[in-house]
């Protein structure tokens, strides 16, 4: 049989094998555990511990004392049983609880260590997908100005066929305008020219008779005088002939001198008239004509849509998914049956000495 050895070469006695650490090698326990007759020694050696205390004492008591004694052994070691029996059932329930505990800690350890995969990869499809939104905004961004800047050209050529058209015509309009002035000019003028030669025409035809008028009454005088000469008439009848003829002769030209005056004055006053029509008829048709239309100014050309910025989100590092999971503690099975056979140990100690009492009391 193998025994252990403490420091001294000295096999251990059981004081000394009871202070080994936890989970060391105890070959009698093994033993004992392994063939099942632990259950079965321990009520034996409590009965062999009061039978050897009875034995002393028959010695000593009568007949009937002994018989009580050996009552109270049997009653002692029935008693030990039941107790060891017991605490080996709560020793195995705590070692099934510390399994059991430990085996949710190992599926704790799992299910978080799940999780944080699982909340890492869900970070890393969260920004891959928040990427993903900016480069498809920025070519939607980018259609979308393409189409604006074209239909701003198209409505910028638009406008600027409209501005050509526009000009082109208010030329034509400003040529035709011009002409028709022109002519109206040049007609007035004609017009004028016209009736001022006809009124000159008039004048010296009434010039022309008021000579013819004058040349005849100028005759008719000289005729009257050369009658008066011819009648032979002398001295102061002769001159007041003569001063009647020459008074009808002044007269005739004071009143030719007059109409002339007058039709000079006539014809000046519609010479001026014609004049003034003529201005008149000027200003109407400058009124009428129209203005230079210049240059019509080219419409505004729309400037290019600028390009947006984008801003990508920043590189995920170690320190956005958290800290990993920690294995949580694990519990020592074997401790704890240990710590339940202990306890009951002593419980048991302490009822075998107390029955061991009552009965040495009763010798």
């Amino acid at each position: 049989m193998h025994m252990m050895m403490n420091e001294c070469g000295v096999p251990m006695n059981d004081a000394e094998m009871s202070m080994l650490p936890p989970g060391a090698n105890k070959p009698h326990e093994r033993m004992l555990a392994e063939s099942g007759m632990e259950h079965n020694l321990f009520p034996v050696i409590a009965g062999a511990a009061l039978g050897g205390l009875v034995g002393s004492s028959v010695v000593i008591g009568t007949a009937a004392t002994a018989l009580t004694v050996g009552a109270g052994v049997a009653a002692g070691a029935g008693l030990g049983y039941m107790q060891h029996r017991g605490s080996q059932q709560a020793a195995d329930a705590a070692g099934d609880a510390a399994d059991a505990q430990n085996q949710a800690t190992e599926r704790r350890y799992q299910y978080d260590t799940q999780m944080w995969d699982m909340k890492k990869k869900q970070l890393q499809s969260e920004r891959q997908e928040a990427v993903d939104r900016i480069f498809a905004d920025a070519r939607n961004e980018g259609k979308l100005r393409a189409y604006k800047d074209a239909a701003n050209e198209t409505q910028h050529q638009y406008a600027l066929q409209i501005r050509n058209a526009q000009q082109a015509s208010n030329e034509a309009q400003f040529l035709r305008s011009d002409s028709i002035y022109r002519g109206t000019t040049d007609l007035n003028y004609l017009s004028s020219k016209a009736a001022m030669d006809s009124e000159i025409v008039k004048l010296e035809e009434a010039a022309d008779v008021a000579a013819f008028d004058k040349n005849n009454a100028w005759l008719e005088a000289i005729e009257a005088e050369g009658k008066l000469r011819a009648r032979g008439v002398s001295g102061r009848s002769a001159r007041k002939g003569r001063q009647s003829t020459m008074a009808d002769f002044g007269k005739e030209i004071e009143m030719l001198n007059a109409t002339m005056v007058s039709t000079g004055r006539n014809t000046r006053a519609v010479l001026e008239e014609i004049i003034r029509d003529k201005t008149s008829a000027d200003l109407v048709a400058y009124a009428s004509k129209m203005l230079d239309p210049g240059v019509l100014p080219d419409p505004i050309k729309a400037e290019s849509i600028p390009i947006p910025e984008y801003t990508l989100p920043r590189a995920l590092s170690e320190y956005d998914y958290g800290p990993a999971p920690v294995y949580g503690a694990m519990a020592d099975a074997g401790a704890a049956r240990r710590a339940v056979q202990g306890q009951a140990t002593m419980s048991m100690a302490s009822s075998i000495m107390g029955l061991g009492t009552a009965v040495l009391g009763k010798i």
